[in-house]
């Protein structure tokens, strides 16, 4: 028989949270207060989606909301970035003590080794990305303000703040930020905060007692997660800082000073990985561009941050799984620790279905969107999954199969297709036995 915590396991709360928002959401944008036009109900739920899986593809102009339309995107942004539940969780912590079960449930849902401390670490994560927004907002201000009136300007820094440290990728300012390409301030700003939000909250909050000011007799050990995250998520960046100067130099960038086109290189790094923004256009870009931009979004950001994809520390197991074989290891190493072989299992899972359903979407919208070449859906089908909201410009015209289909694609991305899995699978017993070994070929 099964008990009221198998009904309401972590991986149910979240599918249902998700499915619940976007409904609201939906709702909300259906409100003729909250639109300038006439928007079809397709539009509106892909709208909803989009902000509460923090994608950024649009099938409407953002003009076509009104001021009010904006700030329910803006409630969704934050909504998807930092999720339904730890916000809920967050706002119950601040009255009432969390029992016991809900202590665990949250532990699991935000992947934490030990969950005695889960109401510190929610109230860390409310307030540090309130902080973090503000601050963002309040430089991003320092732009704004002379390009449009006071009120509106503060609105727009706010939004922009939110929508990248949420790796979001929705521009409400006119035109985009191509236009801030040479802005040293307001690219930086945009990128750290993406940057931040990308890398974890519980990796934050390590590296945060790590080199806390005040002198420490003995200095906290980072996790083998952070350790993980920084190094990989570091290198990565900087890799592809090169590469897309190298690709674009005399490309999208040719017109730019040599610290232009380091700067917009490193965004365009930072910015591939979730957050969906572009100092260039996309259909200007080197196809080997565009093909680096799939590959660092499939591959993503850190667990427990506000960015997707399969997560860097899937993609780091991988790599060591890979590796353990072709060295013919028994075990699974990374950074000095041994790796356990159920996350090997989710590790691949992951990774495997991820391939899967980009390619079953792939070749579905091949089907419906026959006006389209392979790349464009592609890359369409790819920067819905890792919730990377850049486009080659298909969006707008996909037609209502196509656009069920990219809802359904955000979504899974969003929450994760083995947390999907998971959600809907029957629970059974545990397996109380074994089959006898045997081997097959390889290769």
């Amino acid at each position: 028989m099964r008990t009221g915590s198998h009904v309401f396991s972590p991986s149910r709360m979240i599918l249902l949270s998700v499915v619940f928002t976007i409904i609201v959401g939906t709702a909300c944008l259906a409100l003729p207060s909250a639109r300038t036009t006439f928007i079809p109900l397709i539009d509106l739920l892909f709208t909803a989606t989009s902000a509460i899986s923090v994608t950024g593809l649009l099938t409407v102009p953002l003009h076509s909301f009104t001021t009010s339309g904006h700030a329910i995107i803006l409630i969704l942004m934050q909504i998807g970035g930092l999720g339904l539940i730890t916000l809920t969780l967050f706002t119950v912590s601040l009255f009432v003590d969390l029992g016991l079960a809900t202590q665990v449930m949250a532990g699991e849902m935000l992947d934490l080794e030990n969950w005695t401390g889960t109401r510190r670490i929610l109230i860390f994560i409310i307030l540090f990305t309130l902080f973090c927004e503000f601050f963002g907002a309040v430089i991003l201000f320092q732009t704004l303000k002379n390009h449009y009136p006071l009120g509106k300007a503060i609105f727009y820094s706010l939004f922009q703040s939110v929508s990248a440290f949420c790796n979001a990728g929705i521009n409400i300012v006119d035109n985009g930020i191509v236009q801030y390409a040479n802005d040293y301030l307001m690219l930086g700003t945009m990128a750290s905060l993406m940057f931040i939000g990308s890398i974890g909250f519980i990796t934050i909050k390590e590296l945060l007692l790590r080199f806390k000011p005040y002198a420490q007799k003995t200095k906290r050990l980072l996790s083998l997660q952070t350790r993980v995250v920084v190094t990989y998520m570091t290198g990565l960046v900087l890799i592809n800082t090169f590469i897309f100067w190298l690709l674009e130099r005399d490309n999208t960038f040719s017109l730019m000073s040599l610290p232009e086109q380091i700067l917009n290189a490193f965004f365009t790094s930072i910015s591939s990985r979730s957050g969906g923004f572009l100092t260039v256009y996309a259909n200007d870009m080197q196809l080997a561009s565009l093909f680096n931009i799939m590959i660092n979004a499939f591959i993503g950001s850190a667990p427990g941050s506000t960015g997707s994809g399969i997560k860097i520390t899937t993609a780091a197991i991988l790599a060591a799984t890979i590796n353990a074989a072709i060295n013919g290891n028994d075990t699974v190493n990374l950074k000095g620790r041994r790796i356990m072989q159920d996350q090997i299992y989710k590790a691949l899972a992951v990774v495997t279905l991820s391939i899967l359903w980009v390619l079953l979407i792939t070749f579905c919208l091949l089907i419906t969107e026959r006006s389209w070449n392979f790349l464009d859906i592609f890359f369409e089908v790819m920067s819905a999954f890792s919730t990377l909201g850049i486009t080659i410009g298909i969006t707008p015209y996909l037609s209502v199969i196509g656009k069920l289909l990219i809802i359904f694609t955000m979504f899974i991305g969003r929450i994760g297709s083995l947390t999907l899995l998971i959600a809907l699978r029957k629970r059974n017993e545990k397996q109380e036995f074994s089959y006898p070994q045997e081997r097959i070929m390889i290769s």
